[in-house]
């Protein structure tokens, strides 16, 4: 079934993208349909509906768009010397390859769109009533979510809603918070025509996923009244189209990928469309690069198993300190000590050889976690969307990326209730529901303090959610970006952990002022390694830049203050 839908999606998205508006057809194909008559019918109505999707397909060094961005926000780093790395490092300008690539793919996908939805009206009379509602629908759906990405990564952008000539191309900005007003509008107006029945493996847009999205980007701009409603909505459906997955691990998997806790996510097909993931996220031992990586600091994020943070439970264990932990934390991360991909994990610089338990017997092998010259730059490493399925084609996975799923409508749910003040049982349970799931089962949050449940759904984010592109997004809008981002990335001790607790604070957050960290220089066996010095200006970091080619050719387009052009 999965593989059909996304074979269909597959043949006839090239299609479409030849009368998307992007002046390919000056001349007159014969083997394609005209830009004069195109969607005239039902085959070509989907064509164009499949090339609106087309563009989640959009990467980053053959990485998936979604988790990119935890990678420059606070619990993440890119290791190669890429434009990424200077997003995260906080010295991107407008000519950042990989920002620009990112606002042009989303501005494709809207075009596409616009393309449908002006268009589509010259074949109605051709095509099923349902069909043409719902065609419409989830090219309302697409844009908004294209949308939605940009005004949360560079501000107020020119609102587009139709096909533009050239004469119309320069456009002003539109702000922020008008745009989210359209498209909180439109997501509640296209989820009466989307289907009810929510189905994770065929990547189409359903009712829950509008109002998923609905919750997210008015939780994003604190319209806190319609968070509340679209969760409500998606909640309604519990049992029946959503419903939270037991085993945690398997959703980032290929075990978990038909899970009803998915609400939408991006297919991939091997063979067609695939992405990287396993190696950037792989070991040296398992043939990976694991050039993306966790600051050595997420690992202190996840509670001890009494739900006290790491600096005061009594459970915590400085020379053992990964146990007695939040489940998730091993969920999310490859940790020293433990087994992954099939290799003993270690990242102790005495640690030679290791364990690969992919034969039978296991055998000792060479341990390149500890001697590989880019193996150990953090010591920790992610574990979701990693599976050993992928160890013989390390470029090739068709692993789905989740784009939303029914844990995170739970804390938007919450955590817009928290700041409506409204709170009563339901934020609660809303929260437990997350924290108490089987395979999970950390201590239920019990207290009504406004305060103390804002920080605590803060933090079940960031355990809940990490490595899943929402990070930054959250620490831009809560306003610690300025704090968090000007943190160094820090590696573990080659050959100790420290004597004591990095102090955490409310938000999860670990500073290590009372731990030794290594000078340029200076070994890094028995100190914190330093990977990375970030900066942060708070008067310009929250938005990045403008591409400059937007400046260029937009009249109208200003950029946005602090980067000069």
């Amino acid at each position: 079934m999965k593989s059909k839908i996304k074979y269909s999606i597959l043949t006839i998205l090239l299609t479409f993208a030849l009368v998307s508006c992007e002046d390919y057809l000056e001349k007159y194909p014969l083997n394609n349909p005209s830009d004069a008559t195109f969607l005239s019918n039902e085959t070509e109505l989907k064509m164009a509906v499949a090339g609106c999707y087309n563009i989640l397909w959009s990467r980053v060094q053959s990485m998936p768009f979604v988790p990119v961005f935890d990678q420059v926000s606070d619990i993440g780093w890119d290791r190669n010397g890429s434009p990424l790395q200077a997003a995260g490092r906080g010295d991107a300008d407008s000519r950042n390859a990989d920002l620009l690539g990112l606002w042009t793919n989303l501005y494709q996908g809207i075009s596409r769109c616009n393309y449908l939805i002006t268009n589509m009206e010259r074949g109605q009379e051709n095509i099923p009533a349902q069909v043409f509602a719902q065609s419409k629908a989830e090219a309302r759906f697409l844009r908004a979510l294209y949308y939605h990405y940009l005004i949360e990564l560079w501000g107020g952008v020119p609102l587009v809603t139709t096909p533009l000539s050239l004469s119309e191309s320069n456009v002003p900005r539109a702000t922020k918070s008008d745009i989210a007003d359209f498209l909180i509008t439109e997501l509640n107006e296209c989820a009466n025509d989307l289907p009810q029945e929510t189905n994770p493996l065929s990547g189409r847009a359903s009712k829950a996923a509008a109002w998923a999205l609905v919750s997210r980007i008015a939780l994003y701009n604190e319209r806190w009244s319609d968070a509340i409603s679209a969760a409500q909505k998606v909640m309604a459906m519990e049992g029946t189209e959503v419903l939270l997955h037991d085993n945690y691990m398997d959703l980032f998997q290929y075990a978990g990928q038909d899970s009803k806790e998915i609400i939408f996510s991006v297919q991939f097909l091997k063979g067609e469309q695939m992405h990287s993931m396993f190696r950037f996220f792989g070991t040296r031992n398992a043939k990976g690069h694991t050039n993306k990586k966790p600051s050595y600091q997420t690992a202190d994020t996840w509670e001890c198993i009494d739900g006290l943070q790491i600096d005061e439970s009594p459970l915590y264990d400085p020379q053992n300190p990964f146990a007695n932990r939040d489940p998730r934390l091993n969920f999310t991360l490859s940790l020293p000590g433990s087994i992954f991909l099939g290799f003993q994990y270690e990242t102790h610089g005495d640690s030679l050889y290791c364990w690969n338990y992919n034969v039978d017997p296991p055998q000792r092998i060479p341990n390149l976690e500890a001697t590989h010259a880019y193996a150990t730059f953090t010591g920790i490493g992610w574990r979701k969307y990693a599976d050993n399925l992928d160890k013989d084609a390390v470029n090739d996975s068709e692993l789905n990326m989740i784009v939303m799923r029914y844990a995170e409508v739970l804390l938007n749910y919450a955590e817009a209730k928290i700041e409506a003040g409204q709170i009563d049982q339901s934020v609660l349970d809303a929260i437990n529901k997350v924290r108490q799931r089987p395979t999970v089962e950390m201590p239920p949050i019990t207290t009504t303090d406004q305060t103390e449940l804002r920080y605590a759904v803060r933090r079940e984010r960031k355990y809940e959610l990490s490595c899943e592109g929402l990070r930054l997004f959250d620490i831009r809008r809560w306003k610690i970006a300025e704090n968090v981002m000007n943190l160094p990335v820090l590696g573990r001790m080659k050959k100790a952990y420290p004597a004591i607790a990095p102090r955490v604070d409310e938000h999860g957050t670990s500073y290590y002022d009372n731990i030794p960290i290594a000078q340029q220089g200076e070994s890094a066996d028995f100190k914190m390694r330093v990977v990375e010095i970030r900066s942060f200006d708070k008067n310009r970091d929250y938005l990045w830049p403008i591409p400059y080619v937007e400046m260029d050719t937009n009249s109208e387009m200003t950029q946005n203050p602090g980067y000069g052009d």
